[in-house]
C-alpha cells in the first residue's frame, strides 16, 4: 500500500486532470466526472531495512471524483481510498502487523503554476499491535504544499507519520 499506491495515485492524478481537460464544458461549471472503483491486489518488497525486507501484502479500493469551475477547468479532485488490511511482514523472522488506511484525498490546482497541493483526511496509517494496543496512527486532517508531501501547511490529530521519510524507520522498528 505503502509506496506502490502512491505510485499509482500519482498516476491517477496526472489522467484525471488531462482528462478533466478533455471533458470540460467551458461556457458553464459541468457535473462532476466520478471514476471508479479501482481494486488493487498487492504483494511486493516495500522497506528494505537493516538485515530483513517488509513484504506488504493486501488489497483496496479508491474511487474519485474530479469537480470543474464555470470556465470547465479543473478546480479540485478526490479520492477515496479504503485499505482496510495490509499485512506488513519481516521476510526472516515472519511477524508481521496489520495496517489499516481510510481516507479522503483532496487535490487542489495552486494558481499560476502546474502543482496541486493535497489534503488527507481520515486514517492513512492505522497499526494495533495484540496487547500493546495502537503502535503507529497517522489520523486526522494534514494538508501539504506539494504532490509529493514534503512540506505540511496544517495538521490536526495525531500524525506519527506525517512524513513519507518516517514511514522506513517506524515499520523497520515495528518488525525488528
Amino acid at each position: 500500500m505503502v509506496h506502490m499506491t502512491r505510485r499509482i495515485r500519482v498516476l491517477l492524478i496526472g489522467g484525471l486532470v488531462a482528462i478533466g481537460a478533455m471533458t470540460a464544458v467551458p461556457v458553464s461549471a459541468s457535473a462532476p466526472v466520478r471514476f471508479g472503483p479501482n481494486t488493487y491486489d498487492y504483494n511486493f518488497i516495500g522497506f528494505n531495512c537493516d538485515g530483513f525486507d517488509i513484504q506488504i501484502a493486501g488489497a483496496g479500493t479508491d474511487r474519485a471524483t474530479v469537480f470543474f469551475d464555470g470556465s470547465g477547468n479543473v478546480v479540485k479532485f478526490a479520492i477515496y481510498g479504503r485499505f482496510p488490511h495490509d499485512v506488513l511482514t519481516n521476510t526472516v523472522t515472519g511477524r508481521s502487523v496489520i495496517v489499516r488506511a481510510e481516507f479522503n484525498e483532496f487535490f487542489e490546482p495552486i494558481p499560476g503554476t502546474d502543482e496541486f497541493s493535497k489534503t488527507v483526511v481520515g486514517f492513512r496509517y492505522m497499526v494495533n499491535e495484540p496487547g500493546s494496543g495502537t503502535t503507529i496512527k497517522e489520523v486526522g486532517k494534514i494538508s501539504f504544499a506539494d504532490l509529493q508531501q514534503l512540506v505540511v501547511t496544517f495538521q490536526a490529530g495525531k500524525h506519527d507519520l506525517a512524513l513519507d521519510e518516517a514511514l522506513l524507520g517506524a515499520f523497520c522498528t515495528t518488525l525488528a
